[in-house]
C-alpha cells in the first residue's frame, strides 16, 4: 500500500520518532543510543514518514 506524504507529515513523523526515543529511554533494541531526528539518514526519516502516514490513514478510515 502506498501513502502520499502530506506537508505536515514531516512534523508528525518527527514527533512519533521522538516519542519512541523517550519511551525507550533513547536506546535501540541493541542498547545503543538513538540519534536525534536530524542525524537520521534520509531513508530512515522517510520510513518514519511513511509509517506516520499509514497510521494517519488508519485513523481517518475509522473516524
Amino acid at each position: 500500500m502506498l501513502f502520499k506524504i502530506r506537508p505536515d507529515t514531516d512534523r508528525l513523523a518527527q514527533d512519533a520518532y521522538e516519542a519512541y526515543t523517550q519511551a525507550t529511554e533513547n536506546r535501540s533494541i541493541k542498547g545503543e543510543e538513538l540519534p536525534a531526528w536530524e542525524a537520521l539518514t534520509r531513508p530512515v526519516q522517510n520510513a518514519w514518514k511513511l509509517s506516520a502516514e499509514a497510521v494517519r490513514h488508519r485513523v481517518e478510515q475509522h473516524a
